[in-house]
């Protein structure tokens, strides 16, 4: 499995579920080049799943309370049309 989710990639290998973050090297001969880092390993893709709202709503810039709870519904949104689109086959 190998879901991109914005700046996240969801892996997975016969024991966990695993949240990635992309990244780009920074100098050296492969300088921008994209990798993936893991952030966090689970036992569900639920676990996995609010893991990275979880991370989200950290990393958010809001100043008031409404604000990041419209961050967290749009995140949520965005999460379930993932899954849509894959369930769908698109």
């Amino acid at each position: 499995m190998e879901i991109e989710i914005g700046k996240y990639v969801i892996t997975s290998d016969p024991l966990c579920i695993v949240l990635n973050e992309k990244k780009k090297i920074k100098s050296g001969e492969n300088k921008g080049k994209e990798y993936i880092s893991p952030v966090g390993y689970y036992p569900t893709v639920e676990d996995c799943m609010d893991a990275l709202i979880e991370r989200k709503i950290r990393e958010s810039q809001a100043t008031s309370f409404k604000e990041l709870l419209n961050e967290v519904k749009e995140i949520s949104k965005f999460i379930r049309k993932q899954f849509k689109e894959a369930r769908a086959g698109k």
